[in-house]
């Protein structure tokens, strides 16, 4: 640009002195030009000015040269385009697959290791030449699997079982219970014919009822278990049982049943039909059945101490009331019924007739009618003379 404006000046000043030349006049001493010649001069510039128009384009012309710097910009576009660095350090990622692909390798030295394993072994077995042969290797592997099966030494097999199977007789004195489970586990009470063996079972009984091997009434789910007994002929062991403490130790025994059923060890069906034999016509002075069929009692609101499992209700548990209750002494069985409808009230402390979800007036109009079933009463105004429970709606 400085180059044109000089190259226009030149060509500007070359022409004005032609001009001048032309007109035949001076420039003055001082380099200053008269009024008439400025005028002339002024004329002369107009035709110049036209004249060399072309140059003033010339200029025009150049006015790309401006625009190349401009041209350059794409420069600063070259940074973006290095973006694409940072996606080849990505592309570096799988770097790190190849580490992990060398696990396998950890696995074959543990392969090795074996391997070193073996020539261990072999030395002390026999002399160098013996583990030389490459054929000694199979036999040597194999040797350990077939000897695994103690099958060699029968004697020492037998001799060895022997006190593990009596090893509960150790344990009489210091563990009682721990060997009564021995003996009862390897003398089983059902014979091979499939016949209850009832010295066996009272032998037992003994340890339990009168030597109190047993001290809590829960231990009795681990003694049944380890009976034995099969499911459909739970009441040839059950009855004898509830005979014999009936005989010699009846307190707690209501416990021990409720136990049994509640650790899944014994059908309602199967105490029905045993409390039947055992009980009938009896007296229950220790209220036994009351606290089997009160622990038993479906739970709920007012009775959080109760049984819950699934499709176990209120009739459910009532027809075990009936069932259990009914081969008592006539009075044994009421005093029985009695005894368990105030418990409940007592533990749930809210009376009956205040409970409506599980005594509804159905339910207590059958309470009542069992009632008078067990005392003999023709009506029930005589029954709610000779009770304190509150079982009128």
């Amino acid at each position: 640009a400085v180059f044109s404006r000089v190259a226009w000046v030149l060509g500007w000043s070359a022409t004005h002195v032609g001009a001048m030349a032309a007109a035949g006049e001076k420039r003055p001493a001082d380099g200053l030009l008269e009024g008439p010649r400025l005028a002339k001069v002024a004329k002369a510039k107009a035709p110049v000015a036209k004249g060399k128009a072309p140059v003033a384009k010339a200029l025009v012309s150049k006015a790309p040269v401006a625009k190349a710097p401009f041209a350059k910009a794409p420069i600063a576009k070259a940074p973006v385009a290095k973006a694409v660095v940072a996606k080849t350090l990505v592309a570096k990622a799988p770097v790190v697959k190849a580490s992990l692909g060398k696990a396998p390798v950890a696995k074959a030295t543990v392969g090795k290791a074996l391997v070193a394993k073996a020539p261990q072994v072999k030395p002390p077995a026999g002399t160098a030449p013996v583990g030389k042969a490459p054929l000694l290797k199979a036999p040597v592997g194999n040797a350990p699997m077939a000897k695994a099966p103690v099958v060699e030494h029968p004697s020492e097999s037998s001799t060895a079982g022997a006190p593990k199977i009596d090893s509960w007789k150790e344990f009489e004195e210091s563990d009682p219970l721990y060997a009564l489970l021995g003996e009862v586990s390897n003398d089983k009470v059902f014979g091979p014919d499939g016949q209850v063996r009832l010295a066996t079972v009272e032998r037992y009984l003994q340890k339990c009822f009168i030597q109190k091997v047993i001290t809590q009434p829960k231990d009795w789910v681990e003694v049944w278990a380890a009976m034995d007994i099969p499911v459909d002929n739970q009441v040839a062991v059950l009855e004898p049982i509830l005979s014999f403490a009936i005989k010699h130790s009846p307190e707690g025994l209501g416990k021990v049943v409720s136990e049994l059923l509640i650790g899944h060890r014994v059908k309602t069906k199967s105490i029905e039909e045993s409390v039947a034999v055992a009980y009938k016509g009896l007296d229950d002075k220790y209220f036994n059945m009351a606290d089997f069929l009160f622990a038993i009692f479906p739970r709920g609101p007012t009775s959080p101490w109760g049984w819950s499992r699934i499709g176990w209700s209120w009739q459910e548990w009532w027809k075990l009331v009936e069932g259990t209750l009914s081969p008592l002494d006539g009075l044994a069985a009421f005093d029985s019924l009695v005894e368990l409808l105030a418990r409940i009230e007592r533990e749930g402390q809210t009376i009956l007739v205040e409970q409506p979800q599980l005594w509804t007036e159905k339910r207590l109009s059958a309470a009542r009618a069992l009632l008078c079933k067990f005392a003999g009463f023709d009506k029930e105004e005589d029954l709610l003379a000779c009770v304190d429970i509150d079982l009128d709606m």
